[in-house]
Parts: structure tokens; sequence; C-alpha cells
């Protein structure tokens, strides 16, 4: 027993003790964490020292000016490995870096950054900028950071196979143009809590952002991740601008939920993708489907939208919504709840409320929709708006008129 509790007193010390035995720290390389003086050539000589001693890098508490990129390959950059939800609370080192130039960090193969917050500072760019965290190479973790006021935050280089990559735990506030974009993934990359907050002293409007940009990967897990008003709070392509890589996601969202946003989640093209659970609440769509090819399928989420329908089927191979609560509640913009122009659906078991406007509507230009088993509440004498005039084209079905609250 007595070993035992000196085991966990020797886990429980300051960080200070660890480092110093297993880490190279910044201090012991000049840097000073002063929020003044330029540190970069005391984190780079740490770098140097930790691989060549296939060890790692550690910052202890402080301010360290970054005034150029730094690169990591088979090593890691931590700060404390406890500490508090880097929130709202300035418990992490920082590192001060400037949104112009070029990324903060790049990682390369093996290298990983946990427990730091990154606050960009300087003017902000109009029309392109650096990301914080540029991914370069496979087996790159991410976890337990914060990331202030960046253009873009942590983005995959969109050339590299950056498989296994595995990022946790990041709170994001006000990236100018994109939280989180990753492509170039293999063998079942994961994001799991991840926040992006278009918020504080950075003001945009709607007209752009995304918070999570997802391109070619495959088998991406994608679990309790959020956005704030963001233009898209979750953004489905299998061309990106500027990426060499192309190919459409195959994965999950998981409890995944945004908030504000313009649109839910817009997947554009080859896309397969299964959304299971979350809340999205938009001022335009909740889910919005076009382009060749996408297969989506929407299970158990809650879907509330108020300019625009909840859901927008204008193509794809398949859309698949069932067991959803899908919702208009502005009477200033009537519209169907659901509607579809293209493409195939199958819209079974939901609960469907409109404010004002039918709770489906279903254009000529639709290849197939099945529309049975829904509880509508809405204020049209009918349910189904079915424009196909073809009965080989939709077939509508058992569902039921319920009072609307």
């Amino acid at each position: 027993m007595r070993l035992l509790g000196l085991l966990l007193g020797a886990l429980l010390v300051g960080q200070g003790a660890f480092a110093q035995h297993d880490m190279v720290s910044v201090r012991d390389c000049g840097a000073r964490g002063d929020g003044k003086t330029d540190d970069t050539a005391a984190f780079e000589q740490a770098v140097a020292r930790a691989r060549a001693a296939r060890q790692q890098v550690y910052v202890p508490r402080g301010e360290y000016v970054l005034s150029r990129t730094l690169t990591l390959e088979g090593t890691g950059l931590t700060g404390p490995l406890v500490g508090a939800w880097p929130a709202d609370i300035d418990s992490l080192p920082s590192l001060l870096v400037p949104r112009t130039g070029g990324p903060a960090l790049q990682l390369l193969a093996g290298a990983s950054v946990q427990g730091l917050d990154f606050t960009c500072g300087g003017p902000a760019p109009e029309r392109t900028g650096p990301p914080v965290i540029l991914i370069s190479g496979i087996g790159c973790y991410l976890r337990n950071l914060r990331i202030r006021y960046p253009w873009d935050g942590i983005v995959t280089d969109g050339k590299s196979n950056v498989g296994r990559l595995n990022i946790e735990n990041v709170f994001m506030v006000s990236p100018l143009n994109v939280g989180v974009r990753v492509t170039g993934t293999w063998d079942v990359p994961a994001l799991r809590n991840v926040e992006v907050w278009n918020a504080g002293p950075v003001p945009r409007g709607l007209e752009r952002g995304v918070g999570f940009h997802l391109g070619k990967n495959d088998l991406i897990r994608v679990t309790d991740c959020f956005a704030f008003a963001m233009r898209h709070g979750f953004l489905l392509e299998d061309r990106i601008e500027g990426c060499e890589i192309t190919g459409g996601t195959w994965g999950l969202l998981t409890g995944c939920s945004t908030d504000f946003c313009g649109t839910g989640v817009r997947v554009r093209g080859e896309n397969t993708v299964s959304i299971t659970g979350g809340t999205f609440w938009d001022h335009g769509e909740g889910l919005q489907v076009e382009g060749r090819g996408a297969r989506v399928r929407l299970t158990g989420a809650e879907l509330q939208s108020n300019g625009a329908p909840a859901i927008v089927v204008a193509g794809g191979d398949q859309t698949v919504v069932t067991g959803c609560t899908l919702t208009r509640p502005m009477t200033g913009f009537p519209g169907p709840v659901v509607h579809q122009s293209a493409g195939t659906m199958v819209c079974n078991d939901n609960v469907i409320t409109a404010a004002a406007g039918p709770g489906v509507r279903l254009e000529p230009t639709i290849v197939a929709a099945v529309v049975q088993g829904n509880l509508m509440r809405v204020t049209t004498p009918q349910l189904v708006d079915d424009d196909t005039g073809d009965r080989r084209k939709a077939l509508i079905r058992h569902n039921l008129a319920g009072d609307n609250p």
C-alpha cells in the first residue's frame, strides 16, 4: 500500500518533475513565456532535442510568442495533462500566434499536440489566411486544445495521406473561415467532442464560415461535435477547392448538433453518411442534399429551421429520413418542412410540424419518393403537396394529421 501511495503521489505532483525526467521543457531551452519575448527559437531547440532523444516537448504555464511555423514529426508538444476544460477559463499555457504568414504548427507523421491554448492576434486577413494547425502526415493526435480567432483552425493539407487522424476535446472560438477541415484520411479517423463557436471579438454574419468541412475520408467517425453560428455547420464535399485529393466521405455523424447556423448539414456529391441523433436548430436548412451520388441516412434527430425547409433533397442517389422530429415554427416563412426536387427519398415514421405550409412537397423532377407513417401537424388541407402527377414516382400512404400546437 505504501508503494502504491508513493506511485500515486508521483503522478499527482507538479508537472515540472514529470517534464524534467521524461520531456524537454521549452523553459530549459530559453523560452521566457512572458507574452512579449519571441520564444520561437527556444521552441525549435526543444523540438530538435526531444526528437533526437525520442522524447516529447513540455510547455509550462505562460504566454509564448511564436512568429514562424513549428514542425513536429515523431514527437509531441504538450502542456499540463490536468486542468479545467479550456472553454472560458485560462488554465492552459498559451501560444500567441499571428493570423497571417504560415501555420503555427505543422504536424507530420506521428506528431501530437495537447493541453495548449492557441490565441491568434494581429490584423485579420480578408480573403485567405493560414491554419493554426496544418496536418500533413499519418497518425497525428490532437486533444485538449483551445483555439481562438484563427482564419482556419485545424486543417489537413489536402494532398497527403493523413490516415489514423484523431482529434478530440477541442474548443474553438470565432474561426474566420473553417473550424476543422479533414480530407485525405484512410483507416478510420475520428473527431470527438469538438466545438466550433462563431462568437466573441471577431463578429461575422452567416454568409460564410464552415464548422466542419469533410472531403475524402474512409469511415470517419464524428461524434458529439457542435457548430454555432457558422454558414454551414457540417459541409461534406467530394471536391474541395485547393485540395488535390478528391472523393467523398464514408462515415458517421453521431450525436452531433448545430445551433444558429445557416445550414446544419450540407452534403454535396458522392458522400455516404449516416447521421444518428443530434439537434440541428438553424436559420436555413437542417439537412441539404445535392449533387450526384450522395447516400444519406438520417435517424432519430431533431431538425428545426426558420427561413427554409428543415430538409431539402435536391439531388443525390438516396436520402432516408426515419424517426426524426422535423419542425418549421415561424409563420412568417410559409413553406414545406421537407422539400424534394430531385433524387430518391424515403421519409417514414417522423413527426413533422409546420406553422405555415404543408408537411412535404414533391416536385415533378424527383426520381422517386416514399412518404408514409408520418404524423403531420400542419395548417394546410393537404399533408403532402404532390406535384409529380405520377403514381410510379410517389408512394404516399398512412400519414396522420395531428393537432398543430
